[in-house]
Order: structure tokens, then C-alpha cells, then sequence
């Protein structure tokens, strides 16, 4: 193809990519593009993400950067043919920072978030058609094909990363000023629950127009959308479970009266205070726990959340690592990843809420006595009921994404 203007050519290549990556085509067809130019633009490079209080993903373009790449496919090769490439490749990473759901998470170190984001995509790319210096785990003697989350923990004491940290090879400057600007397209998103919803729409919509062929796409990939899509319905029924826990779980801490119908829970006793339950959920970050499992847990917290309760969320190994208000989103990474014991969270939310849910694997030492708080534990392993570290509160037990009373 012949290059054109920046508009024009950025179409191009997403037709193009329809052709011969139809899922990815799909996904960034139902995309709004955004063109802009010039340094003030908020976008140097491209991005996804969503101005406050619109709905649709729009895909921000700077003609540019587009320009900047055929510029620069010229005067290594003396064509335009990689220039292809290149585009099609930057718009292949945005859209796979959709489909990984990168946009709707936050890390508390921006710079290595960026890094774990972009290796998680960038792996899936083919290193041929990704211009100029750019962020892959081989950099940093990282595999293939990780989460973003599992990047950016295995990073956090990664001898290239910190060198190059120290360096100052990530600045404004560097390999990743550009893309930390982008980025910031993904704030007006974060704290939006709906978000995740909307993309899985969208990423549904293009599956279904890709049939049974889905172009090119790296397995991995497909994996992921697969799970992702199975992760659209929780998979313990929290409506049902919290309906039938609630009524021991305030039972010390409210006024209940026959005379009330739950207005949340449609059953009797209602309760004469504001009928919100006050939940813990603590997350269990040891290091038996695969991030494959936490993600599934985030997933049901979610949902525990969305019933209307109250969540304060304890992340805890061996002693508790982290405390906060959760509010509908996944941060990014978990801390911990050391051994399991139970007891800490247990003596810190003892009293002070109106019951505990803790999602575990239950590969723990055994309990030293009975908590007074009531308790719901939702187990994911093949941990058998006699090795079980207490007899006493409720357990489901997930398995093979089902969830059985365990």
C-alpha cells in the first residue's frame, strides 16, 4: 500500500488487520477514533481509553507519530512496507490492552506498572512490526506471555528494571515517556465499575462476528478472552449466599424487628438502622495462591460488592499486608506472596464488622480457637475437609469454576 495521509493510512491498516486478524479488527472497529496533532496534544503516540462521561472506547491517534513512523520505515529501508507494520502493530498493543483489562487496573508504582503492562502486551506481539525502543520481558530476562500482574511483581526486585529505573531510561525522555502519558487516557476509566462491562461487550460483539475463524491471534490471547468471558457471571451465587448469610451475620450487631422486611434482602427480620451489610473479605496473597486464583477471587469480590454491602478489603499471608475500602476494582498486584496464617486477620476484624468472608486456598496451620465473628470461607483447592485448619464457620468450595458447599 501506498502511504497516504495519517488518517487515511491508520484506516488503512485497521482494515487491513481485519483481513488477517479479524478479532483484533473487530474490537478496534467499534472503537471511536480520535485524531490530534502537535505538542500539546495529551496523546504523543496512540491509546485507549474514554473522556468523563461518555461511553464509548475511542482510540486516540496522533497523526504525528503515525508521520514519524513511515519517516522512519523510509530511512532504515528506503519504503513504506515496515511503516505498515509498525502501525499495525502499535494498534494491535492498544488492542490487547483492552482485551487484558489494563485499563480499568492501578498500580501503586506508575513506572513499573507501565513496564508490566507493556511487556504483558508487547509479548504477544511480534517483535518485528513494534517501532522504535520499546518495553518487552526480554529486556529484563523475563518470560513470555505473564500477566501484567505477575510483571509487575517478579519487576519489583529485577536488577535491569531498577538499573534502568535508576538510569533514568523510563523518564519523560525515554523508553516509556510517551507511553506513561498515554496512560493517563486510563484515569477517566478506574473508578468507573461499568467499564469492564462495556469492553467485555465489546470484545463478545467481535467474537461472535469472527465466527469460527479468529485470524492470527497468539493462543494465549484466545485463552484469556475465553476465561474473561466466562468471568462475566460471578461464580458463587452471591445474591443467594449473602440472602441466607445475612441473618447471622448481623444478628449481635443490629436491631431486628418481625415487623420490618429487609428492603435489601426481601426477608424477615428487617432491621430498624440502615439495613447495609458491614463485610470484611480478606484475600489470602500467600505464595500457594497462583495469580490465576487471586484474579478469580477479585472476580467474586466484585460481586460481593455489587449485592451493596460494605467491603473492607484485608490482604494477608502470614501477617496482614494490606487494608482499604474496596470499591469495585482490582488494583493490580496483591502484596504478600509469603507463608499462610489465618490468625491475623481474624484477631484484627474480630467485633468490628459483621462478618468475615476469606477466600483461601485453607493450606494453614490450624486455627488456635473459635473467632466470635461469623465467618464464610470460599476455598480454591483440592484441599481435603479432614485437613481443614478449624471446623467452624461456612465453606464453599470452588472447583473447575463451580461452586459447591463445602
Amino acid at each position: 500500500m501506498a502511504r497516504t495521509d495519517p488518517e487515511r493510512s491508520t484506516y488503512l491498516a485497521i482494515i487491513e488487520m481485519i483481513r488477517h486478524k479479524c478479532f483484533y479488527g473487530h474490537i478496534v472497529q467499534q472503537m471511536s477514533k480520535v485524531f490530534m496533532s502537535g505538542e500539546s496534544a495529551d496523546v504523543q503516540t496512540m491509546a485507549v481509553g474514554r473522556a468523563p462521561g461518555e461511553l464509548l472506547i475511542k482510540l486516540y491517534v496522533n497523526k504525528d507519530f503515525v508521520n514519524k513512523i513511515f519517516d522512519e520505515s523510509e530511512s532504515k529501508t528506503g519504503s513504506d512496507k515496515k511503516g505498515w507494520e509498525w502501525v499495525s502493530g502499535v494498534i494491535e498493543h492498544e488492542v490487547l490492552h483492552v482485551i487484558f483489562e489494563h485499563i480499568s487496573m492501578t498500580f501503586t508504582d506508575k513506572v513499573r506498572g507501565a513496564v508490566a503492562v507493556d511487556c504483558s502486551v508487547n509479548s504477544c506481539i511480534d517483535k518485528e512490526k513494534l517501532p522504535f525502543d520499546f518495553c518487552h520481558p526480554e529486556k529484563f530476562d523475563l518470560p513470555l506471555n505473564k500477566s501484567a500482574m505477575w510483571y509487575y511483581q517478579n519487576l519489583l526486585d529485577n536488577k535491569k528494571f531498577n538499573k534502568m529505573k535508576s538510569d533514568g531510561e523510563f523518564g519523560p525522555e525515554g523508553m516509556l515517556g510517551d507511553a506513561i502519558e498515554a496512560h493517563k487516557k486510563w484515569e477517566e476509566i478506574k473508578d468507573d465499575p461499568t467499564f469492564r462491562e462495556f469492553a467485555k461487550d465489546i470484545i463478545q460483539k467481535s467474537k461472535e462476528m469472527c465466527g469460527s475463524s479468529y485470524g492470527d491471534i497468539p493462543a494465549n490471547v484466545l485463552e484469556h478472552v475465553e476465561d474473561m468471558l466466562k468471568r462475566k457471571k460471578p461464580v458463587v451465587p452471591w445474591q443467594r449466599v449473602l440472602r441466607t448469610f445475612v441473618a447471622t451475620a448481623t444478628e449481635s450487631n443490629l436491631d431486628y424487628t418481625m415487623k420490618r422486611v429487609s428492603k435489601r434482602f426481601g426477608t424477615r427480620p428487617g432491621t430498624r438502622k440502615e439495613d447495609v451489610l458491614n463485610l470484611a473479605v480478606a484475600v489470602d496473597t500467600s505464595g500457594s495462591v497462583s495469580d490465576d486464583v487471586i484474579m478469580k477471587f477479585f472476580n467474586e469480590i466484585r460481586w460481593v460488592w455489587k449485592s451493596g454491602a460494605n467491603v473492607t478489603l484485608y490482604e494477608a499471608d502470614c501477617v496482614i499486608t494490606d487494608v482499604y475500602v474496596y470499591k469495585g476494582k482490582f488494583k493490580g498486584s496483591v502484596t504478600g506472596r509469603g507463608g499462610t496464617d489465618l490468625n491475623p486477620v481474624l484477631r484484627e476484624v474480630e467485633g468490628k464488622y459483621d462478618a468475615l468472608i476469606y477466600f483461601t486456598d485453607f493450606e494453614a496451620p490450624r486455627l488456635e480457637r473459635k473467632f466470635r465473628i461469623p465467618t464464610l470461607w470460599v476455598i480454591h483447592s483440592g484441599i481435603s475437609s479432614e485437613n481443614y485448619p478449624c471446623n467452624w464457620g461456612r465453606v464453599i468450595r470452588i472447583e473447575n469454576d463451580v461452586a459447591m458447599n463445602g
